[in-house]
């Protein structure tokens, strides 16, 4: 593998910006802005297709995240020789935990979802199993609806680096190790929607089955390859990145069907999900080796700023109407008291709406997960 530095990149901080506000525009609806008026005609067909679209941004993040946790762990290889599986996820522990922690005990504590059960020990005891071993995708109702991809997303953290452990243990040179893994997430990637769509045909597809973890590995397995392709600077994704137009328009018609079609629609959970990451693959190749300087117009920046805070902001949005966030309800009310027309109101609920969220996401950012980083990285320190 090349010497690809791992390092914080603009292109990839625009991509999880752009992923997050995919999502608050799929969460524009009554249960997150009050008194929002309804859209007719072009703009509601306008707004009906880009708030579909919107939920295929948790399709992005699956990508980046496997591009990027991927990228950590090849590098750790590349110079050890070998993977400490266990420094990985001690180090995950403090990216993922303290904001996750700190959002459950504030659902709690106000009442604003239904995730503790109170009747007994027991439901006690098995409320915080569900959420604390991230199974809430796996076992029936989950309050916390959004967590879901969280869940997916940690599944992932556990099993990669046992993959990749076992592929170093077994391979006797860095080429066979390559060749096993571009072997093994091909098998992902073209096994799994084979298995979706089984399970399709054979039970039917639910509401929630999206949410599981095992039918929603190709989008994260196509992040692992991007980059195990683009380190090993393979001529196809060097094509990509070389040809930016042309690798954003093929992206474009395979993301397309996420602005017609519901998430459990037959084409969308057979091959839909695999075509949406195959898309937003080509996109991330664009952003990280084909664009120069992505997000260096200020509001690339602002978008660029919004994906470093993105955690924070898909964790609390859906539930900003549920809080008591001062002064949020009272916007709401103010824009529908004093701006007419169903267009110009929808407009400003939107605004305020994604203000909120992102503001909300980087306080949170500011006061829970950077100190806990930086704990971490002060207790990652050598002894001197």
């Amino acid at each position: 593998m090349s010497d690809l530095p791992i390092r914080r990149n603009q292109g990839l901080d625009l991509l999880r910006g752009i992923a997050i506000l995919l999502v608050l525009f799929n969460h524009v609806n009554p249960h997150t802005i009050p008194q929002l008026p309804e859209l007719n005609g072009a703009a509601g067909a306008l707004y009906w297709r880009v708030k579909n679209l919107g939920w295929t941004g948790v399709d992005l993040f699956f990508v980046l995240s496997g591009f990027l946790i991927s990228g950590l762990l090849f590098k750790e290889i590349e110079t050890t020789g070998s993977l400490n599986a266990g420094r990985f996820w001690y180090r995950r522990a403090f990216k993922i935990l303290p904001s996750y922690l700190f959002f459950l005990i504030v659902m709690a504590a106000t009442k604003a979802t239904a995730w503790l059960d109170t009747t007994s020990w027991a439901t006690i005891g098995a409320s915080l199993a569900k959420h604390l071993l991230f199974a809430q995708n796996y076992l029936g109702h989950n309050p916390n609806g959004p967590t879901w991809s969280l869940a997916v997303e940690e599944h992932f953290y556990i099993l990669l680096p046992c993959l990749l452990l076992l592929l170093v243990y077994k391979a006797s040179t860095r080429e066979q190790f390559e060749r096993w893994l571009l072997i093994v997430g091909g098998c992902v990637i073209a096994g799994v929607p084979v298995l979706r769509t089984v399970h399709a045909v054979v039970r039917g597809v639910s509401l929630d089955d999206y949410q599981l973890s095992h039918f929603r590995a190709d989008g994260l397995f196509f992040g692992v390859m991007v980059q195990l392709l683009l380190r090993r600077q393979n001529p196809r994704v060097m094509s990509v990145c070389r040809h930016p137009g042309r690798s954003l328009l093929v992206a474009g018609i395979l993301i397309a069907p996420g602005m017609f079609l519901g998430r459990v629609s037959p084409i969308m959970f057979s091959i839909g999900y695999t075509l949406l990451a195959c898309g937003y693959a080509l996109i991330l190749l664009v952003f990280v080796g084909g664009l120069p300087n992505p997000g260096t117009s200020w509001a690339g920046k602002a978008v660029a700023t919004t994906g470093r805070w993105s955690y924070n902001i898909y964790l609390w949005n859906f539930y900003l109407l549920l809080l008591p966030i001062p002064g949020y309800g009272a916007l709401h009310q103010w824009v529908a008291a004093n701006v007419h027309g169903a267009v110009p109101a929808f407009a400003a609920h939107t605004v305020v709406f994604f203000v909120t969220s992102i503001l909300v996401g980087g306080l949170i950012t500011l006061l829970i997960e950077t100190p806990f980083l930086k704990l971490r990285d002060y207790c990652s320190r050598p002894a001197r």
